[in-house]
């Protein structure tokens, strides 16, 4: 049984949990509280980022001596191992803290409950499942990493009201309001990297960086162009702009790329092709980002690559803004020939969302794809 005073403070771990988020990754997001004998708060802490001190810890540090005897409240199962940092579990028994509240077990095969398992052999009552659902959801970039060994990939669309991204001579600035293109520069100031094509960088010539004041990530976002041939056409803007860039191309095409190699920041990474398409295998790419330290992919991209990431089931997310604008037949779709031929076979969302941007509606949710 939890007290109103856990409940609280759970609230508040998880608020704490998100002020890591973009820089923890392989870790989780965790926040926790130090509540004292008499349920007084005392102390708390978060994940910072990859190799700094966990969030047990520095609230640990943070609340001294009221921590013994009192009482944690942690998001997340604390760690029982040595990685970067030693086991915050012997650090919990240390501190002589007298009761654990932890909202979910974590799934990493060094844990999955061991490190509960330790804490009650040491006389610490530990109490589970306190808003899991929260705590798995602001953390659902790590564990799509566990089960998957891949980035978590949200794909950004801005469409007018009958589905279009751009008008027919492939004009799109500006379909979304003011308001909606502010939320696309905090979701790229909050993701690892930003995805687009090649033929988006030659439509465009995008930046695809962060550039509101306000707003301004402690990184620029690793800024990644797929392309079967290396073909930019005149386009410059993304390959020097500030922070890291990296082109995905087949392998062979490097040949073709002397002239980015040579730019400061850019990286050109080789895939085998894709037997079934011209370009590379997309779930190797994802599986590379992931080693890299990449958690979430955000895709600004066009139809081509935006198709390829769902029939390849890639896509895990999706926010989607829609302007009250109406583009016509001549428009161009969002979306090439995905295999869909009945409503049975539908893409569709869970966990949905919907909320005005200024004047345009968006949308969010969890992609599900059929399994049988």
């Amino acid at each position: 049984m939890v007290s109103k005073a856990e409940t609280h403070a759970m609230k508040m771990a998880l608020k704490l949990a998100k002020s890591g988020r973009g820089m923890t990754f392989p870790n989780p997001m965790v926040g926790a509280v130090i509540l004292d004998r008499d349920g007084n708060h005392v102390g708390d802490g978060f994940h910072r980022k990859c190799g700094a001190p966990h969030a047990e810890v520095i609230a640990l540090a943070s609340a001294g001596d009221a921590a013994s005897g009192g009482t944690m409240i942690v998001t997340l199962e604390p760690c029982c191992h040595h990685g970067r940092t030693g086991p915050c579990t012997d650090e919990i028994i240390r501190a002589g803290i007298s009761r654990l509240v932890i909202s979910m077990t974590d799934p990493d095969p060094r844990m999955s409950g061991e490190g509960i398992e330790q804490l009650e052999s040491a006389g610490i009552v530990v109490e589970t499942g306190l808003l899991s659902e929260k705590a798995r959801e602001l953390n659902r970039v790590y564990l799509h990493y566990l089960e998957t060994a891949r980035s978590w990939v949200t794909l950004k669309i801005a469409l007018s009201l009958d589905g279009r991204t751009a008008a027919a001579d492939g004009s799109s600035k500006w379909i979304s309001c003011d308001r909606s293109r502010r939320h696309v520069q905090k979701m790229r100031a909050s993701a690892g990297a930003v995805l687009t094509g090649a033929g988006t960088v030659r439509a465009d010539d995008p930046e695809l960086t962060v550039r509101l004041p306000d707003i301004l990530p402690r990184r620029q976002p690793v800024r990644i162009v797929v392309s079967a041939t290396g073909d930019f056409g005149e386009s410059r803007k993304i390959f020097r702009s500030q922070g890291r860039v990296i082109i995905a191309v087949p392998e062979g095409v490097v040949t073709n790329l002397t002239e980015y190699k040579d730019m400061p920041g850019v990286e050109v990474w080789e895939f085998p092709a894709d037997s079934r398409i011209r370009g590379i295998d997309l779930t190797l790419l994802f599986e590379r980002t992931a080693l890299e330290g990449i958690g979430s992919v955000l895709c600004e991209a066009g139809s081509d690559l935006s198709t390829r990431l769902l029939k390849d089931e890639l896509v895990d997310s999706v926010s989607i803004f829609t302007a009250p604008v109406i583009l016509g037949g001549g428009g161009r779709p969002a979306f090439e020939l995905l295999g869909i031929n009945s409503i049975g076979n539908a893409i569709r969302l869970e966990n949905v969302s919907s909320r005005r941007s200024g004047s345009d509606f968006l949308t969010e949710g969890r992609i599900v794809y059929r399994t049988d």
